[in-house]
């Protein structure tokens, strides 16, 4: 029994540090850039011996991947646990995009780094995040085909359509990091319910389909 329970307080221990490394490094990479932050700032940051952070992560590349992932992580889960209420498909795409623009208000470092590094690296990352990209504009189009299935959304592609709103997002996003705070937060208020009749009264499916 004391043998399970220092293992469970162990693992608990061991994930609180890996995720303040994680949450240092968002920190030191939207202020310094990736390239120019080193991993003992990061260790600084998360007040760790440097050595802890090679006990969790193989480089600096290993760790960024590693917040790309359990951002995108979080988000299939939401994704999931929609899937599972069976909620109307207007509905579904405005819990999608209020969920994505509260995680982009309540973090924006981390916002402003996804955007960033997503675009300028290329590599090791590029090949870790695209498949997780994939798979939130799939999920966005099982949602369209189930919306035609039951005779909600007309005929459209519904792949075209989910990564046509998910770049749209991400520009919105790009806009919203880039423009004066005040009013931008009055437009990333206002986007999911916006941006979601948008697509609604594109896609609806008329009388006389």
């Amino acid at each position: 029994m004391v043998n399970e329970r220092s293992f469970i307080m162990t693992n608990k221990d061991t994930q609180d540090t890996k995720e303040r490394i994680r949450q240092a490094a968002v920190r030191v990479f939207s202020r310094q850039g990736f390239d120019r932050a080193s991993v003992k700032s990061i260790a600084e940051e998360a007040g760790v011996a440097v050595g802890s952070i090679y006990n969790h992560f193989r480089d600096k590349d290993d760790l960024l991947i590693s917040v790309f992932e359990e951002e995108f992580e979080q988000r299939m889960d939401f994704l999931e646990e929609m899937r599972g209420a069976r909620l109307p498909v207007r509905d579904q795409v405005q819990r999608l995009l209020e969920d994505h623009f509260s995680r982009a208000r309540e973090h924006k470092e981390l916002a402003e780094l996804l955007l960033y590094e997503r675009f300028h690296r290329s590599g090791r990352l590029r090949e870790r995040i695209v498949p997780l990209q994939r798979g939130i504009v799939e999920r966005i189009a099982e949602i369209l085909r189930a919306g035609i299935a039951e005779g909600w959304i007309r005929p459209c592609n519904p792949k075209v359509v989910a990564q046509a709103l998910f770049d749209l997002v991400q520009t919105m996003t790009a806009c919203w990091v880039l423009s004066d705070p005040s009013e931008a937060d009055e437009i990333f208020a206002l986007a999911p319910k916006e941006l979601a009749d948008l697509m609604w009264k594109g896609l609806r499916r008329s009388d006389d389909e």
